[in-house]
């Protein structure tokens, strides 16, 4: 062996170990096969520098292209939104509604039937079908969207909100939105589903999370419902009364007592619903309610949504006597000279006008602070034709006289006035007491021995040569005679 050929050998071997050595530090040298391994794919050829330009170097020991595993992170793809959101929505009575079809719009109130409830709105889960990996997919880098997995989507969640920016939760949606729901309209749902989307390669793979969010203002349809007298409002738990005939006991509130008996009174016609009032457009009653009245009398005028998203005026006043709050409650302060106009106004919508006339004066009542025996309330009154009879004050079947067919032992068996329009005082204002109609000045009702609700009638019977006169509880409705000069007494209402 020559000198030259030791020299080449002693430069080849120290040429490999540096060339080695530089490889593994570096590259970790794989096969062609092995080495194909993409994350966001940047290849970094490393070219080798020769130590000498007179050695030569094998092919064996060349490293021509390396892919290196110190790899470089690359950008992850996006969503893009666009319109996606438009394509949440909710389904009520089989129509499917969102933005996307059309048929609702985010920057408009929708109005819909008022019986539904919150419940009835069947908000929709969003799917990855309602993405398009053309539009809503984006890699920077150029990756494509997964094939299987473009996107990922999570649960979508839903929330109801008022006006008033409250949240509507529980029981309350299982309400009308309708008439008497107190919902401040319009109403606010809030749907949002979290969105990611898949590469199909490379790493980071995916997204970002975003948030689909889509809201929609819902109302229902704008109405004047219902009139609710003021004792329906302070004691709904006295509304209508039943008699037991086999007990004389009698019940407030009891379904089975809902339709009045022809002895004994009690229950309500079609006109009255429980808990809301007489109806703005009664089924029997050819007259709204009220048709009679008394100083300090009130009634509601019971929208749908919430009371305050309506202005309020009197727009007719004969007589000057009526009066209505920013809640819609009506007074009567003085008799009426003739129909009475009041009007409720959408305030969100001005074009939106309900008026309601009534006129409350086929029987006035003025209620007095006077209590004694019979000759002297008919002489505060100022005469016998200045009382009420049993009939203006209430349509219990008494004054019939139905109460004869029980028998002389069952005179005195329990009545009471059936809620209805037109007839009688007490069967349209209810429960008429101080605490109902604290501007009037009936009785406050006590138990017995401090009983005060008995009134003096103009009617009376005689029994064996006996004046026995009728009265009538105001709370109740209640008739029966009364002796003149009862230890108990009772109190004067006269004619106004």
């Amino acid at each position: 062996m020559t000198a030259i050929d030791r020299a080449y050998i002693t430069y080849r071997s120290a040429f490999s170990r540096l060339a080695l050595s530089f490889n593994c530090r570096l590259f970790h040298y794989k096969s062609a096969i092995t080495a194909k391994i993409f994350l966001k794919p940047k290849l970094t050829k490393i070219g080798l520098i020769l130590l000498s330009q007179w050695v030569v170097v094998s092919p064996v020991h060349a490293v021509l292209t390396a892919t290196s595993n110190h790899f470089i992170i690359g950008n992850a793809p996006q969503v893009v939104p666009l319109s996606s959101a438009d394509k949440q929505g909710f389904t009520v009575n089989g129509v499917f509604y969102s933005e996307a079809i059309g048929n609702i719009k985010a920057s408009e109130v929708k109005e819909f039937d008022s019986n539904l409830t919150l419940n009835d709105f069947k908000v929709a889960t969003y799917t990855s079908t309602n993405l398009d990996k053309v539009e809503n997919y984006s890699d920077i880098d150029g990756d494509s969207a997964d094939p299987k997995l473009p996107f990922k989507v999570e649960t979508t969640y839903y929330w109801w909100y008022d006006n008033n920016g409250v949240r509507i939760i529980g029981d309350d949606k299982k309400k009308a939105i309708g008439c008497g729901s107190g919902f401040s309209m319009p109403l606010k749902l809030i749907v949002k589903t979290n969105v990611k989307a898949h590469s199909a390669y490379g790493i980071p793979d995916e997204s970002e999370q975003i948030t689909l969010t889509k809201t929609y203002q819902i109302a229902s349809k704008s109405e004047l419902c219902y009139a609710k007298p003021n004792s329906t409002i302070v004691h709904p738990e006295y509304q209508w009364i039943g008699t037991d005939l086999r007990t004389d006991a009698y019940y407030f509130n009891r379904p089975e007592y809902a339709n009045r008996h022809p002895l004994v009174g009690g229950g309500y016609t079609q006109d009255y619903v429980p808990n809301y009032g007489f109806k703005a457009q009664p089924t029997i009653s050819s007259n709204t309610f009220p048709t009679t009245g008394f100083p300090g009398a009130k009634f509601q005028l019971v929208m749908t949504g919430a009371q305050n998203d309506y202005r309020y005026q009197v727009i007719n006043n004969p007589g000057g006597g009526v009066s209505i709050d920013q809640n819609g409650v009506v007074k009567l302060n003085s008799k009426p000279s003739g129909n009475v106009t009041v009007r409720a106004t959408l305030k969100r919508d001005n074009s939106v006008i309900h008026d309601y006339q009534f006129n409350p004066t086929s029987i006035w009542g003025i209620p007095q602070n006077f209590r004694g025996a019979f000759n002297a309330v008919q002489q505060h009154c100022g005469g016998l034709q200045n009382m009420m009879s049993r009939a203006q004050l209430t349509n219990s079947p008494r004054y019939e006289g139905q109460g004869a067919e029980l028998g002389g032992d069952k005179l005195t068996l329990s009545n009471s006035y059936t809620r209805a329009i037109g007839g009688s005082i007490l069967g349209e204002w209810g429960w008429t007491t101080k605490s109902s109609y604290p501007d009037s000045d009936w009785q406050e009702y006590y138990a017995p021995p401090d009983f005060t609700t008995r009134y003096w009638t103009s009617d009376s019977s005689v029994v064996e040569g006996v004046q026995l006169p009728y009265v009538v509880h105001n709370h109740d409705g209640f008739t029966s005679t009364f002796v003149t000069e009862a230890p108990w007494l009772g109190y004067a209402i006269c004619k106004g």
